[in-house]
């Protein structure tokens, strides 16, 4: 389908996993770890999008991102129905919030100028997974000091939704401030602390996945909660 103006559109997501300390550490149940969880998640949605509605697979754009002490752009901004395979995450240690925040500023400007050569781009719609608070060195990172890198990625134009996606030990109020939101309504999830991690992070993966095809084929964002989380207000 295209446009107005007679050019394909494109809609970019970017799927940013915390892959810190936290993600990975050994469980003494024997259970896999929220990143083992993770990992195989994202895989496992590029290839449902691929193998679905065809003109889903075409219009969408999905980035994979990885974020602990560094940034690692695991999949560049590519079409479903062109992802061979996407690339294993890489376990990081601390948990940079300002880090993320601002390069994802430089990626998604770079990403939009690129794709506006040859398509109608769409606001972009960030999917923030996280397990824990921003943590750098010995301290707790304060809203202070990576609040400003969040409010310049949310300030691009056009603004990104940002949903946030949340659980472990991450705070409330701290995904809040994260989220942005979509007809009045904060892009904030927290997983219920009864529902285990892999069953939340299966359900973040159903989540965007259905985002995903819903936004492309209605023409505007949808945002869908996942099972086994609450939205917060």
């Amino acid at each position: 389908m295209r446009s107005a103006n007679g050019r394909p559109r494109a809609f970019p997501f970017y799927i940013v996993c915390d892959v810190s300390h936290s993600m990975h550490t050994a469980r003494e149940d024997g259970r896999p770890t929220p990143f083992e969880v993770l990992s195989n998640c994202v895989g496992e949605l590029l290839f449902e999008l691929e193998a679905g509605d065809p003109g889903v697979s075409e219009a969408a754009h999905v980035a994979v991102v990885s974020f602990s002490d560094k940034v690692d752009v695991v999949l560049p901004l590519t079409r479903p129905c062109d992802a061979i395979r996407v690339p294993a995450l890489r376990p990081g240690r601390q948990t940079d919030y300002l880090t993320v925040f601002s390069q994802l500023v430089k990626i998604i400007g770079r990403d939009r100028r690129k794709l506006s050569r040859h398509f109608d781009v769409r606001a972009p719609v960030v999917f923030f997974i996280t397990d824990g608070e921003p943590y750098v060195g010995e301290h707790h990172q304060d809203v202070a000091i990576w609040g400003p890198a969040r409010d310049r990625l949310a300030g691009l134009h056009p603004a990104p939704y940002i949903v946030a996606l949340g659980f472990g030990t991450v705070r409330e109020e701290t995904l809040r401030r994260v989220a942005t939101t979509l007809r009045g309504e904060v892009l904030a999830f927290a997983g219920e602390v009864a529902t285990g991690a892999a069953t939340v992070l299966h359900g973040i993966a159903q989540a965007v996945s259905d985002s995903i095809s819903a936004s492309v084929n209605r023409n505007t964002a949808v945002l869908r909660g996942p099972g086994g989380m609450r939205q917060l207000r």
